[in-house]
């Protein structure tokens, strides 16, 4: 399988309205790429690439970022990626939906393309959560992992988790049914969430 061939300029700019982007509502995760060198120059010709568009690229050994770019060689005669429109070798990560932080440039979408067209929406919802709240330092697949072995389901609020969970582990065997009653489920609650994170409904256990 192929490895992008250029690095991409890591950067948290962010495009304004009005601009050429597609506008497209979608699920799918996706990367708006585009030549760095026309960015600069005030031409915006990248597009938006879903992971199932860089995958095939991949497989092929054909990175051309979704149509913008053909591969070539520098005078050395190294191969490289250039832009069809300025010759171009940067490419860069502008935006992007649906996919967690981890994978926002361009070599970290494209290497994790295949797993991310994989992945279903319940997970990568999931990830994208964990990646912002773990902090992007995390590979897809450490999140993944993380996620393996922590996520505890998703739930209407932390309380109702914490009755389930007192009664799982037995805090409540011995408790007469009547003296279940008077138990501050809220306060409870409190002290067990110091242990877990959440988030849109989903827990998962921190330590």
């Amino acid at each position: 399988m192929a490895r992008v061939g250029n690095d991409p300029i890591s950067g948290d700019r962010t495009l304004q309205k009005g601009t050429t982007l597609e506008t497209l509502e979608t699920s799918k995760p996706r990367t708006y790429i585009g030549c760095l060198s026309c960015y600069n120059n005030g031409r915006l010709t990248g597009r938006w690439i879903d992971a199932e568009t860089a995958s095939a690229e991949m497989e092929s050994d054909d990175i051309t970022y979704g149509g913008q770019a053909s591969p070539g060689t520098y005078g050395s005669g190294a191969p490289g990626i250039f832009c069809n429109t300025c010759h171009g070798d940067e490419f860069d990560a502008f935006d992007y939906e649906n996919i967690p932080s981890s994978c926002g440039t361009v070599r970290s979408f494209y290497d994790n393309a295949t797993y991310l067209s994989e992945m279903d929406d319940d997970l990568r919802e999931r990830l994208e959560i964990l990646s912002s709240w773990l902090g992007g330092g995390l590979t897809l697949e450490e999140l993944a992992t993380y996620d393996e072995d922590n996520y505890r389901g998703q739930w209407d609020s932390f309380k109702e988790y914490a009755e389930q969970y007192a009664e799982e582990v037995g805090d409540l065997r011995d408790l007469p049914d009547h003296l279940a009653w008077f138990i501050d489920w809220q306060a409870y609650a409190d002290w067990l969430e110091q242990d877990y994170y959440f988030q849109d409904g989903h827990i998962w256990r921190s330590c």
